[in-house]
């Protein structure tokens, strides 16, 4: 069964950019320890250029697609479930795969009928585990918003498109919740973290995988650590 870890937040907060950054939080091609191209593959729903160097990930290294329906995802996975090199996927982002989940549901569902989103969020989970490897992890990229509690107090959720929140927020059903947050500098030079805990949000992480509240935004370093913490390959 595959580790599954969601990554949520804001548009421009670096999710997608966590891919090349290195576990001290920079960016330096010089000296690169970013995700390796050879073993990570990116399934890129949004379809949107790569803020990358071009030919790291691409169609042509074959790490890289544009899935287009549900049906292609799956199949993505079950290729990459294959090849012994591809150690993690990226799922860039997950609202688009709910986006084509509503519309395939609107040709056979009336209103009514419509599943719950969270219904959504656990097969795609459900997915991956049946046909990934033990070995790979699965970084599960998804936009957020801000909720008004009834305390008056706002927390950072899971952004749904087309669909109301139920109550169960769909981000409870990852076992592995990191938000992101940018510290941003009067200089234009910003500071991107992920958050491993909650604060006024959902992040969550294992107990003793991450003592830092805040890590850099490196998707190596996570990689590296969750790999040590359940013993991976």
């Amino acid at each position: 069964m595959a580790v599954i870890v969601a990554i949520l937040g804001s548009s421009g907060d670096g999710k997608t950019t966590s891919t090349i950054i290195n576990p001290d939080g920079k960016f330096d091609m010089s000296n690169y320890q970013g995700m390796d191209p050879k073993s990570h593959f990116i399934l890129n729903l949004d379809r949107k250029t790569l803020p990358f160097p071009a030919g790291m990930w691409s169609k042509e290294n074959r790490n890289y697609s544009e899935p287009s329906n549900f049906a292609e995802i799956k199949k993505a996975l079950e290729w990459i479930a294959k090849q012994e090199n591809i150690k993690s996927v990226s799922i860039d982002t997950v609202n688009i795969y709910l986006a084509m989940k509503e519309f395939n549901d609107r040709k056979k569902m009336t209103f009514d009928q419509w599943k719950d989103v969270a219904n959504d969020v656990i097969e795609l989970n459900m997915l991956c585990n049946t046909l990934l490897r033990d070995d790979q992890i699965v970084y599960i990229m998804g936009h957020t918003m801000l909720q008004t509690q009834n305390d008056g107090t706002e927390k950072t959720v899971f952004s749904v498109i087309g669909k109301k929140l139920t109550k169960t927020q769909p981000e409870g059903f990852y076992p592995m919740v990191l938000m992101t947050r940018v510290e941003y500098g009067d200089d234009g030079e910003n500071e991107y973290y992920f958050q491993t805990k909650a604060n006024h949000s959902s992040a969550k992480t294992p107990l003793g995988l991450f003592d830092q509240f805040e890590i850099p935004n490196s998707l190596k370093l996570v990689d590296s650590r969750i790999r040590e913490y359940y013993k991976m390959n």
